[in-house]
């Protein structure tokens, strides 16, 4: 099973590599929408939000948010967040009392399923609030997780 995993992400990487140096892929063309704003210098959650141009959010049962209560090690906590939502087109997760709120930002293809996972680094104990696109209208759903320290529950 190992062989069969390394071949696929060698095949993968040679066809990756190979369009992108055919021109086919230009990272300036992939990062340059994303990077229109730079919404990693918002210091609040309210800031982060207003750059991203969310001004009217409605809370939804339709997003869930997949997170331990409680963190033993505040460096690598496990997020999974899925919308049921129909047209999801992006999703957001922001870390509300991380010095810089913004984690991440997703772009949900047409027919693919909305659901990311990803690990962040939290601070304290804090709540991920996790912003969805779809319409052209925005969405959100927060979970508190509680960091503590050593595991000890403290």
């Amino acid at each position: 099973m190992k062989r069969r995993s390394f071949m696929k992400t060698a095949i993968v990487a040679s066809a990756t590599g190979a369009a992108i140096t055919s021109g086919l892929i230009s990272s300036n063309a992939v990062f340059a929408a994303s990077h229109e704003k730079d919404f990693t210098k918002a210091k609040s959650l309210d800031e982060a939000m207003k750059l991203m141009g969310v001004t009217d959010v409605a809370e939804s049962e339709m997003i869930k948010i997949k997170a331990p209560e409680i963190a033993e090690n505040g460096a690598v906590v496990p997020v999974g967040i899925t919308s049921e939502i129909e047209g999801t087109t992006e999703i957001v997760a922001l870390i509300s009392n991380n010095p810089t709120p913004y984690a991440a930002k997703y772009t949900i293809g047409a027919k693919a399923k909305a659901a990311v996972k990803s690990r962040f680094k939290m601070a304290k104990t804090t709540d991920v609030v996790a912003i969805v696109k779809a319409n052209d209208k925005f969405y959100t759903a927060k979970s508190n997780i509680k960091v503590t320290k050593g595991g000890c529950g403290g």
